[in-house]
């Protein structure tokens, strides 16, 4: 089939989301995916097309890359490794910076038409933002394993754009949330562990947080429009303190309880060798690792450039805690924005991956939140049917004159129902805000 669009690491949470919302748009779409991942979602869909490989290794992309048309094809490159702790990551320097540079040079070699590439804010100093589009990358000048490893990968395609001409564009978000990622994803450790713990980090400080669909967003609207190579979008969502994400936890759960304070004396500097070591002999969770996020440039801010180009965040940082959440401890809700209808259920997400039609509209129920279930009005519990017999059916009518109506099945002989459609871990994907209807005389859209 002939293929515009490639996803580089479609399967993660924001490869899957890019890949929906093209299939929504009638796209064709080609996935590079790993050998040991498990692509059963999109098996069967005549729309998708699947070609293995990784992106550290060049030899095994030259499939993904093999296109009628090149030069009218846009990558999105979404593959990347997380990692907060401290230590050197090699797993995360091979993906985030060897793999990013395979992939740029691939498209040159290929002649790819647009690179649209997934960076971080955090690859940017902070105190150093410029004003422009274009960005200044360097790994002395930012903290931290990851935001290194995407500053490398940043210069490297920034290079690949001054001296080859490639047509390379970036979004460079916050921290990003939302529905879809493992369990061992940063932010679902630190949620998972204070939910199991109920204590915080003692030092406070904050970092912005932006959904995942907000992003999957941005990138196709940089895919769409015609805007100078080597360009940086800023996304910057809403700027969270420390007690302040741990009180929302406990709000959209519904928990009524204070914030605790870890202890101060596991937390400190100064204890750091002989903390680690005992959580290491001890194998137990260590909270130095766990609460790295709010440890790490705790103050950083950072702006967005992005206005008129990308669409702004549609998606509040409540109801995407609450949907990763969710999407964490397997409970199914689905959020719901200030004044938008539900977003699109995780039964129509798989639904459209796999091609089915079937449950194509099917849309949740529940509230987005405790809070929003508190506030729900209640119904009252239908009373319990009496013990009595089930009446027979009346017998129905025969159409042949003379002849006997054919008896009515029995009650007992009732088909049992069709079991339910399996629950998808894919994400729900919000569509794009729509234009309100006019009145007759003298309503808003979903998230984007």
């Amino acid at each position: 089939m002939s293929v515009k669009y490639l996803v580089s690491g479609g399967e993660g949470a924001l490869g899957k989301i890019i890949v929906s919302l093209l299939l929504e748009r009638g796209e064709k779409v080609r996935v590079l995916a790993s050998e040991l991942s498990d692509t059963s979602i999109y098996r069967g869909n005549p729309n998708i097309e699947i070609k293995y490989g990784i992106s550290t290794d060049k030899d095994s992309m030259k499939e993904f890359f093999d296109l009628e048309d090149p030069r009218s094809a846009i990558l999105f490159h979404t593959d990347e490794y997380i990692s907060l702790t401290d230590k050197t990551n090699l797993t995360m320097r091979r993906v985030n910076v060897i793999g990013a540079e395979n992939v740029a040079d691939m498209c040159l070699k290929r002649k790819i038409g647009k690179l649209v590439y997934l960076s971080s804010a955090y690859a940017i100093n902070p105190e150093a933002v410029p004003d422009g589009l274009k960005m200044n990358f360097n790994r002395n000048q930012v903290d931290g394993e990851y935001a290194k490893s995407k500053a490398d990968a940043a210069a490297y395609i920034m290079e690949r754009v001054t001296l080859n001409r490639l047509n390379a564009v970036m979004v460079l978000p916050t921290f990003i949330i939302g529905p879809g990622y493992s369990e061992d994803y940063e932010i679902n450790k630190i949620i998972a562990s204070y939910l199991k713990n109920g204590t915080r980090p003692p030092k406070e400080g904050g970092h912005a947080f932006v959904d995942v669909r907000d992003v999957a967003n941005a990138m196709l609207a940089l895919a769409d429009k015609t805007v100078e190579p080597g360009s940086g979008y800023i996304i910057s969502g809403e700027h969270k303190t420390s007690s302040q994400f741990f009180a929302d936890i406990n709000e959209t759960q519904g928990i009524d309880a204070p914030v605790k304070t870890a202890s101060k004396f596991v937390m400190s500097e100064s204890m750091k060798k002989f903390v680690d070591f005992y959580f290491k002999i001890t194998h137990k969770e260590n909270p130095r690792e766990v609460y790295t996020l709010f440890r790490d440039n705790p103050e950083t801010k950072f702006s967005s450039n992005s206005e008129g180009v990308i669409p702004e965040s549609t998606i509040d940082f409540k109801s995407s805690l609450s949907d990763t959440i969710s999407g964490v401890s397997g409970i199914s809700q689905v959020a719901k924005t200030g004044g938008a209808e539900p977003k699109m259920s995780a039964v129509a997400m798989s639904a459209r991956l796999k091609n089915d039609p079937a449950a194509k509209d099917a849309a949740p129920s529940r509230p987005a939140t405790a809070a929003a279930a508190k506030a729900a009005p209640k119904v009252p519990e239908a009373k319990a049917p009496e013990d009595k017999a089930p009446a027979a059916p009346a017998p129905a009518k025969s159409i042949i004159p003379g002849k006997e109506a054919a008896p009515a099945p029995k009650a007992e002989e009732k088909k049992e129902a069709s079991p339910a459609p399996a629950k998808s871990i894919i994400p729900d994907i919000p569509k794009k805000p729509s234009e309100p209807p006019k009145e007759k005389e003298p309503d808003g859209g979903e998230e984007g």
